[in-house]
Parts: structure tokens; C-alpha cells; sequence
């Protein structure tokens, strides 16, 4: 009877430990979900149903060869929220369909394909968010 138990107490421990594992080793889903120009300044919001890290370095946003630092941070209720503040001049001047992307810190590289390979990777802090679309501007 105690090696019946014990054997059942242990599948039950792998069960759980290896549902865990594999919900954590989901990449982070993010998604751009507002433009909307305020005077001379363009604020983009990527959201996340997931908190954004706070941590030591910032978030970054890559539109085609331009990169964008100047943010704003907030997590609430779970939901992870980042408002990009971009200058409407240089806004203008982004190529449209350009690909966007999302990184936590610097990346290493300026190739765009491997920004978009590392981008696929579940442990690395960058995430591709599509091509620059200018009519979602609100």
C-alpha cells in the first residue's frame, strides 16, 4: 500500500513540475495596439496579457533601421503596457511596412535577419510585431 502511494504521489509531482515547465518556456505574447499622434509626439502602445519585466535595462523599439528607447512603463492587473514616445517628424519619415520589433535591451546585431531569427528564439527578450502599418493611427 505505501509503495502504491508513494508511486502515485510521484506521477502526480511530475505532472505538475512538467505542466510548469512547459507553461514557462512560452515566449511572452506582445502586440502593438495603438498609434496615435498628440501634438508633435507619436505614441505607439504595445500591450501584453502578461507583465512587462522591470529590470535594469529598457525596452526598445525597432522600426526598420530606427530605434526607439523613450518609454513609458506600466503593468497593471497582470496586463503589461508600453507607450513609445516618437517624435511625429521622425514617425513620418519610417518606411511603410517596415518591420518592427521589440527587444529588452540592445541587441547584438543589425541585420535584420538575424534580428528576426533571434526574435524566434523563446529565451531570447525580442519579439517581431509585424510590418509598419501608418493607417492604424488614430
Amino acid at each position: 500500500m505505501k509503495k502504491t502511494l508513494l508511486i502515485l504521489l510521484t506521477i502526480t509531482a511530475l505532472f505538475v513540475t512538467t505542466f510548469n515547465a512547459s507553461a514557462q518556456d512560452q515566449k511572452q505574447k506582445v502586440n502593438i495596439s495603438l498609434f496615435k499622434q498628440e501634438g508633435k509626439t507619436v505614441t505607439v502602445t504595445i500591450t501584453s496579457p502578461n507583465e512587462f519585466y522591470i529590470g535594469g535595462n529598457t525596452h526598445i523599439l525597432h522600426i526598420g533601421d530606427k530605434h526607439f528607447d523613450l518609454n513609458e512603463q506600466n503593468n497593471i492587473d497582470g496586463t503589461g503596457y508600453l507607450k513609445f514616445f516618437i517624435p511625429a517628424t521622425d514617425f513620418k519619415n519610417l518606411k511603410e511596412g517596415a518591420k518592427v520589433y521589440l527587444s529588452y535591451g540592445e541587441l547584438n546585431t543589425e541585420n535584420e535577419q538575424e534580428v528576426a531569427e533571434m526574435c524566434k528564439e523563446t529565451f531570447t527578450p525580442c519579439w517581431s510585431l509585424g510590418k509598419l502599418n501608418k493607417k492604424l493611427m488614430k
